[in-house]
């Protein structure tokens, strides 16, 4: 019995979680263009970490490109920006827009610690019954 047990929590350990960070569940403001563009356009983040950010962009994008972003965490004075390289893209379901999911390259204006600190501000306490 002892075995299956470490059986299922070395498959809960390599299973298909692949973040080194804990993610918030985040609306906030952000613009971003890509290096090759010439202008900035607008959305919102899905969720944001330590090591990266999602959002919605207007179509496909190529994994691996570089994209400049700034945006305002809900609640905080100052914005943030920096660069970021795109590690996934999904198509949201019945919309031309896709979903992607960044890597932090280089944060300009915050820290991973104030990014740490944003999200251990605003998470939802769990409460059991």
């Amino acid at each position: 019995m002892a075995d299956f047990f470490n059986r299922i929590r070395n498959m809960e350990n390599t299973g298909s979680e692949r973040r080194r960070f804990r993610r918030l569940k985040a609306n906030c403001p952000v613009e971003y263009r890509f290096f090759n563009a010439d202008r900035y356009q607008q959305s919102v983040t899905c969720d944001i970490g330590e090591g990266g950010v999602s959002f919605l962009v207007d179509g496909p994008v190529n994994i691996g490109s570089h994209i400049y972003f700034h945006a305002r965490l809900n609640n905080r004075p100052q914005g943030f920006y920096g660069i970021a390289r795109i590690c996934w893209s999904a198509r949201e379901p019945y919309s031309e827009r896709y979903r992607v999911g960044m890597e932090f390259v280089e944060a300009g204006s915050i820290s991973r610690a104030d990014v740490t600190s944003f999200i251990e501000a605003n998470k939802v306490p769990c409460y059991s019954s």
